[in-house]
């Protein structure tokens, strides 16, 4: 712990809070364009947590959660080191777009990591935090959201290994959906995984709740869960809390049956077990007419629904987690 940890253009000493980043592309004016980071590294020996946000531009949740836990951490007695990286791709973030609208070939960050040197610009962003991060991270969380398209409500995937269940099961009681995610796939999380670390992605929030107390709302329980896991790995003092059971299965989204006004049911509630059948919603024509139901095609929980009311045949209207087995062993 004694000598300096260096991530990018950071050099931190233990006790240290830094502030660099990770030198990507250059621009047109011939400088190197960085992804920023924050690296606080306690006094005292521990894991390296990476929190990932704005992976996708229109994902604010990511960065505002990320700024309020860096408040509370203090480098005085934390024990490890957290590496945040509010903003991954600058480009998309700027334009407030899910991806950087200057790369139309490699649009999306989470399908194309662990990118190329020698590729696309995007895929050139996720080669320089790949290379920067897989050797110095012990735990890493993702931070999404239903950005301009959708409201998510507290879903993980989790990489498909025990690190990462456990990663999934210490961010706390409001997080009882964890899905297995293959590693190997075009995102963080599952690149981590595949080196037998902990990598999960979590969902929560949207554009549609960007207003007033709904924004601060959803960052104040991003926050916590980092702060739950932190405790949860012995980073900081105080006592991790956990969901007494967690579902597993997988996703699918729903399509609209007809074009139209896509109306949820006013019933239907997110992160609740709903029987096979139950109806999520209706499609309504421009004369009132119902032309179409949504209906559960499984046991299952809704997690997301699409922020926009007007729905063209074979959009999607809603995420669906079909549920298959309750576990109470995530856990060590």
């Amino acid at each position: 712990m004694s000598s300096k940890l260096t991530i990018g253009t950071v050099n931190v000493a233990p006790g240290e809070k830094a502030y660099g980043g990770i030198e990507t592309n250059t621009s047109v004016f011939g400088e190197k364009e960085i992804i920023p980071i924050i690296v606080v590294r306690g006094k005292k020996d521990g894991p390296i947590l990476w929190l990932n946000g704005a992976t996708h531009g229109d994902e604010p949740e990511g960065p505002y959660s990320i700024f309020m836990a860096l408040d509370d951490i203090d480098p005085e007695s934390l024990a490890g080191t957290v590496v945040a990286v509010p903003v991954m791709n600058v480009g998309a973030f700027a334009a407030g777009n899910r991806g950087n609208p200057l790369d139309t070939f490699a649009y999306d960050l989470n399908r194309v990591y662990p990118g190329s040197p020698d590729g696309y610009p995007t895929e050139r962003i996720a080669d320089a935090h790949w290379n920067a991060m897989k050797d110095v991270c012990d735990l890493q969380i993702a931070l999404h959201s239903g950005g301009e398209h959708s409201y998510l409500a507290h879903m993980i995937f989790a990489t498909d290994n025990p690190q990462s269940m456990e990663l999934a099961a210490a961010m706390g009681p409001q997080w009882p959906l964890v899905f297995p995610s293959p590693s190997g796939g075009g995102n963080p999380s599952s690149m981590i995984g595949n080196l037998g670390k902990a990598g999960i992605t979590a969902e929560l929030g949207g554009n549609c709740r960007l207003l007033t107390s709904d924004f601060d709302e959803i960052a104040k329980d991003l926050r916590d869960s980092y702060l739950n896991v932190m405790r949860h790995y012995d980073m900081i003092e105080g006592e991790a809390t956990y969901a007494d059971e967690w579902m597993q299965g997988y996703q699918q989204a729903l399509l609209a049956p007809a074009s139209g006004m896509w109306v949820g049911s006013p019933d239907v509630k997110f992160e609740t077990m709903l029987s096979k059948g139950t109806e999520l919603g209706k499609v309504y024509n421009v004369y009132g007419n119902v032309t179409g139901t949504v209906q559960a095609p499984q046991d299952g929980v809704v997690f997301g629904l699409r922020s926009r009311a007007s729905v063209l045949e074979g959009e999607w209207c809603c995420f669906f987690g079909i549920v298959e087995r309750t576990v109470d062993n995530l856990l060590p």
